[in-house]
């Protein structure tokens, strides 16, 4: 019994090592889908069938998603096919178009911080270079008095005689 048991049991272990494991299903692009709660593939399509007619109509709907739920990739790709199709178009498309996106916040706060870093230099800059113009004024203004000193007392000697 003993006996029979640990064969069944080997053959059943041997047979199994050489079946090939059971496939498993790849796992969907979730973080995608998590992220953008599936709404990628018909704010692509609303790109792609876009016209003259319901331009506006289409900016106004994709907008929120593209200002809340997309990543920066996504973003600048729609940015810039909803550009192109502008213009293909020969439609205006709005200045400020989903300007405030939250994938774009970071880097719109660095930005502003180096333009701030940036006009601070350059207002030290016009500082110093308006106190060097006023260092420059002073040292011509005594150069001159100094010449006029001069000048005078050179004239002096001669008035003694």
């Amino acid at each position: 019994m003993k006996l029979s048991g640990i064969i069944v049991a080997s053959s059943i272990a041997a047979s199994s090592a050489f079946v090939p494991a059971p496939r498993q299903q790849p796992a969907p692009s979730t973080e995608l889908n998590v992220a953008t709660k599936g709404k990628i593939g018909p704010v692509r399509r609303a790109i792609s069938s876009v016209t003259k007619d319901n331009f506006s109509a289409t900016l106004a709907e994709i907008e929120p998603f593209l200002l809340e739920d997309t990543g920066i990739t996504f973003y600048k790709k729609s940015m810039r096919r909803l550009g192109m199709k502008a213009r293909v178009l020969g439609v205006e498309m709005p200045a400020d178009y989903a300007r405030d996106a939250k994938c774009t916040a970071k880097r719109r706060e660095k930005q502003d911080a180096f333009c701030q870093i940036k006009a601070e230099e350059a207002a030290a800059a016009a500082a110093a270079a308006a106190e060097e113009e006023a260092a420059a004024a002073a040292a011509e203004e005594e150069a001159a008095a100094a010449v006029e000193e001069e000048s005078a007392t050179e004239e002096e000697p001669a008035t003694e005689d």
